[in-house]
């Protein structure tokens, strides 16, 4: 499985039950990286992919969903204990501090995965946003 995640300086992901940020390059960017398979989503996440072209399926815990092969679009959920099924990860970095009180809890330098991309571009309300892809 794929694992996505977004988050702020520090690793937050989520403030009050809501996401730290969103913004609409990240999601065009989501969009070619996953053209060719399946993203499995939790009900947060709807209205963030609402006038995409990306396949989506609603599932009340995408890391469960997803098999091999799919990406799982995290926003509100403990990827740690899923860590055995993730085989890539893929962070993108709004490279602002925002408040949090959820936070990414896989450390993908301690689990010993690979980074093997780092592609930063512009975003629509982000100056720079950093996608890091780590692998197994």
């Amino acid at each position: 499985m794929i694992a996505v995640v977004c988050v702020g300086d520090g690793g937050g992901m989520l403030f009050n039950k809501r996401r730290v940020s969103r913004d609409k390059k990240m999601i065009e960017d989501f969009a070619k990286l996953s053209a060719d398979g399946v993203v499995f989503i939790s009900e947060i996440s709807e209205g963030l992919f609402e006038n995409s072209e990306i396949s989506l399926v609603l599932a009340s815990n995408p890391l469960e969903a997803a098999d091999d092969g799919d990406y799982a679009f995290v926003e509100d959920k403990s990827l740690a204990e899923f860590k055995g099924k993730i085989k890539t990860l893929i962070i993108y970095k709004w490279n602002r501090e925002y408040p949090s009180d959820f936070s990414l809890d896989l450390d993908p330098v301690y689990e010993k995965m690979r980074l093997s991309e780092i592609y930063e571009f512009q975003g629509k309300a982000h100056e720079k946003i950093t996608r890091e892809r780590w692998e197994r």
